[in-house]
């Protein structure tokens, strides 16, 4: 019942998880969240078990609507922007 996974989704998933993770407004959680679905992605990158790998895209697309659900509720409340916020935009 279980198929692979092709490589495609797996890349669908990186990006919209990067894509995601990029709305929040807060530099902070941004880079944070961009930064640990890098090092997820580089760290299971040679697990070949079809079942772990399963397990692990069912993982990362509930960790997508995590992630999507927290930049709509971060969105909604304004913030002061960080120093390195304010130079970022220069």
């Amino acid at each position: 019942m279980s198929s692979a996974i092709s490589r495609a989704n797996w890349v669908t998933l990186y990006k919209n998880l990067q894509r995601e993770a990029a709305k929040f407004p807060q530099y902070n959680y941004r880079a944070f969240f961009q930064r640990r679905i890098r090092d997820y992605f580089v760290k299971n990158r040679s697990v070949a078990d079809p079942k772990q790998l399963e397990a692990l895209y069912k993982e990362g697309q509930r960790n997508l609507e995590v992630i999507r659900r927290q930049a709509t509720i971060n969105s909604l409340y304004p913030h002061q922007k960080t120093a390195v916020e304010a130079t970022l935009q220069h």
